[in-house]
């Protein structure tokens, strides 16, 4: 095509020609290329955020789809020969759109389902800012909600993130992409906190200490070794079949202890403990000593910046109030006191409710020989449910290679969840993928490749009439 303003004419001889073509070409293999390596340094999500989402990437995508179109649009009026030529390009383009619907409208989470339980939400990469206010301790309300990238968009001290809730006002100042954890106990000043002890169980083979926490005063906690149980908290045994020590807070400097053998329903040994004091529980030799006892206290997490993730990294956020810090990791719960108030805060993956329940019936792992390493897992599930209108429940098995296709999502076995102490399997993680883009991209491929099989065909038959 030519135009008579010579301006506008250099601008579409240039926008059709090598000399944007192929320096589009390159900056894209190029941003590939950075996010492969960014994937291989930390991982997938970094990778997503900071390369393939970035505007870098969507730049690079428009201009390639504005130079396939003008070059489209120069050749007409189009000719037989053209259109293999025009195939390939509209292909091209049709792909493009079609993972940008993937990336706008799709759906790639995880979903954790006990064993014997159920869920029906995956939790999304997307994440929220939540925060609770209590003024009687038992009801809370909602008083602020909010979508929050912290990756991205990084506060600090100078540029926090602020929440502001009537008189009281909640500060981010910090966030920890990569965080290894701990926990620690400290003293709280909350007469609604709870009690924290520190255990150690012993025998002539084992030796191990234990912390339990008390989420709020009268919140019984328990801590689970095996052959025994350990509750901190008011007595209220239930059933048989497992040994139990049922520590009760009395005052500031002891505890009644309450000892349960697995076969009684009755108290087998009843008394008091100070810090330092050894009790013998009447069953495998084990004792029980009382390490520290603090009548209240509060369980917050102590961070270590990691510089890559690992199996055992997760993201975190520093909040202050009132001059007081405190670490929230990711899809956890921070409860802050006030003079007459309470704050449930939360920073969580979004969930999703997929619409339709995921039971786990079973869960199956075989393990590597004289190993613990996993060799090949699979879950035994049922999804939906009998609605007696038309819907109805419908068994399977999801393995490592085996997905499970229902309702327009697609489920993969993911990994498992772990008892650590007995190593016994509690839960299976499922990968949760929607691609509503994905026979976009088919149809694009599919015109491509008419397309290079048509260019293939006419050259082959320009050398035959040759």
């Amino acid at each position: 095509m030519r135009f008579e303003n010579k301006w506008f004419n250099k601008f579409w001889k240039f926008s059709t020609s090598f000399q944007l073509g192929i320096p589009i070409l390159v900056s894209i293999a190029i941003l590939i290329a950075y996010g492969t390596i960014v994937e291989s340094r930390y991982d997938a999500y970094a990778a997503k955020r900071i390369v393939y989402e970035s505007w870098m990437m969507l730049v690079a995508m428009v201009l390639l789809i504005y130079n396939l179109t003008i070059v489209m649009v120069d050749r007409m009026p189009w000719q037989l020969k053209h259109y293999p030529f025009i195939f390939v390009h509209i292909g091209i383009i049709v792909i493009i759109l079609g993972g940008f619907v993937t990336q706008k409208f799709g759906v790639d989470g995880s979903m954790s389902v006990p064993i014997a339980g159920k869920n029906n939400f995956v939790a999304m990469p997307q994440t929220d800012l939540v925060v609770y206010a209590t003024f009687d301790g038992d009801r809370y309300s909602k008083m602020f909600e909010q979508e929050v990238d912290f990756f991205k968009k990084k506060p600090s001290l100078e540029r926090p993130f602020r929440v502001s809730l009537n008189n009281n006002t909640i500060e981010v100042i910090d966030y920890v992409p990569y965080a290894r954890l701990a926990k620690k106990v400290k003293p709280s000043l909350s007469s609604q906190a709870g009690s924290s002890v520190r255990f150690q169980l012993m025998n002539s083979n084992v030796k191990q200490v234990e912390t339990i926490t008390q989420v709020r005063k009268n919140k019984t906690n328990q801590f689970n070794f095996g052959p025994a149980q350990v509750f901190l908290g008011e007595v209220d045994r239930k059933t048989l079949g497992k040994n139990e020590i049922y520590l009760t807070p009395k005052n500031d400097e002891s505890l009644t202890y309450s000892i349960f053998r697995k076969d009684q329903a009755k108290v087998f040994k009843t008394g008091t403990l100070k810090i330092g004091d050894v009790v013998d529980t009447g069953w495998m030799g084990m004792e029980l000593r009382l390490l520290d006892y603090i009548p209240r206290a509060t369980e917050e997490w102590d961070v270590t910046r990691s510089e890559r993730p690992t199996p055992l990294t997760t993201a975190a956020i520093q909040i202050r109030r009132a001059g007081d810090l405190h670490w929230l990791v990711l899809n956890d719960i921070l409860k802050i006191f006030g003079t007459s108030e309470a704050y449930l805060i939360t920073y969580q993956n979004r969930r999703l409710d997929l619409g339709f329940p995921i039971a786990l019936k079973g869960f199956k792992v075989s393990r590597y020989e004289g190993s613990m390493k996993a060799m090949a897992y699979e879950s035994e599930v049922t999804v939906g449910v009998d609605d007696g209108v038309g819907g109805q429940a419908k068994s399977a098995v999801i393995s490592m290679n085996e997905p499970l296709k229902h309702a327009g999502y697609t489920i993969y076995q993911a990994s498992f969840q772990e008892d650590e102490v007995t190593k016994e399997p509690t839960a299976s993680v499922f990968s949760i993928n929607y691609d509503p883009g994905r026979w976009i991209k088919y149809f694009g491929s599919l015109i491509m490749s008419i397309g290079i099989v048509w260019l293939f065909y006419q050259k082959r038959k320009r050398r035959t009439a040759v």
